[in-house]
């Protein structure tokens, strides 16, 4: 008998701001023969090297006016757009990829260098994409009466990438990965969504069609339960169980799928895009699901009571934070 997916005993959170930008593969730099910074990334050098029995991991850097990017740096410019007041009472952060300044992690960073004063900080890490919808659960569980809090989502991946075969692995993974930050304004009072977690399930099986034939039937199961209007999958899960870029899931019912899959982020930036576009509309409902990128999916219910603000961030914004 399959677990529950709905969680009751929780009050829902209020998104009122999402703030994101991405850094596609293209953008990136490769660092040839060695990075200025290598005191500050060759730990991750060193362990990638013994890990996978190789010499001399190679990185790659972001540039933005002359200036190298780390995740820290677009957890900071998402965050700086998302509000102008100087108080957070939480600030929940999630990242797995490893910050290239290991000596420096962004958590760390933003609440010793920020302008703003958050009271009760908490991190996320080694959840993949699934922390997307994950933090919500977070979130619930924290906040209380009238608290604010700015959940941030970031990755950035800083070795270059020589394809699977590089590391000795082997996929069949179909679409692009991309980094991104993400900043939502959340709180518990009344705002432009209703944001519920849901919960998260294990697909039993492993094999294609089965695999694709169990989750067609959770996202039925969802979308009845949220009487929901929209989907959104995580780009790479929608790719994974279909062949092509439209995922039909009903006899009146298909979700557009993107090439592009922005990890944890990902589904909160296809829910932005389609507001922005009105694809999504207010008084409508929409289920989205994250992918671990094997078999577990984690799912949150959006009631779109408003449109929310939405910026989406150019790459050379300065920072104001140093």
């Amino acid at each position: 008998m399959p677990e529950p997916f709905h969680n009751a005993a929780l009050d829902p959170i209020y998104v009122d701001h999402i703030c994101w930008l991405t850094a596609e593969d293209h953008l990136y730099t490769l660092d040839w023969p060695t990075p200025d910074d290598y005191f500050y990334v060759s730990p991750h050098i060193y362990m990638e090297d013994h890990y996978y029995g190789r010499v001399g991991t190679l990185t790659r850097s972001l540039m933005a006016d002359g200036k190298r990017l780390t995740a820290g740096d677009l957890a900071l410019m998402v965050m700086e757009r998302l509000s102008n007041e100087a108080h957070w009472d939480w600030l929940i952060f999630a990242q797995t990829c490893p910050e290239r300044h290991a000596l420096n992690a962004p958590l760390a960073r933003m609440l010793e260098m920020a302008a703003w004063h958050v009271d009760y900080p908490l991190g996320l890490s080694h959840m993949g994409a699934l922390a997307g919808t994950e933090a919500i659960q977070a979130a619930q569980w924290s906040l209380r009466q009238r608290e604010r809090a700015a959940i941030v989502l970031v990755e950035q991946r800083v070795f270059h990438d020589d394809g699977q075969a590089g590391y000795g692995l082997k996929t069949k993974e179909r679409g692009d990965t991309a980094d991104m930050a993400v900043a939502l304004q959340a709180c518990t009072n009344q705002g432009a969504l209703q944001v519920r977690y849901v919960g998260k399930r294990i697909v039993q099986s492993d094999e294609a069609d089965s695999f694709a034939s169990q989750v067609q039937d959770i996202i039925r199961e969802l979308m009845d339960g949220c009487t929901a209007d929209h989907m959104i999958l995580q780009s790479r899960l929608g790719l994974h169980i279909s062949d092509n870029s439209i995922l039909h899931i009903g006899p009146d019912k298909t979700v557009c799928v993107p090439y592009a899959d922005y990890q944890s982020g990902d589904v909160w930036i296809q829910l932005a895009e389609k507001l922005q576009r009105g694809i999504i509309r207010p008084k409508e409902r929409v289920v989205m699901i994250s992918w671990d990128g094997d078999r577990m999916i984690s799912a949150c219910c959006v009631h779109v009571i408003h449109l929310p603000l939405l910026s989406s961030l150019a790459m050379n914004q300065e920072i104001k934070t140093t």
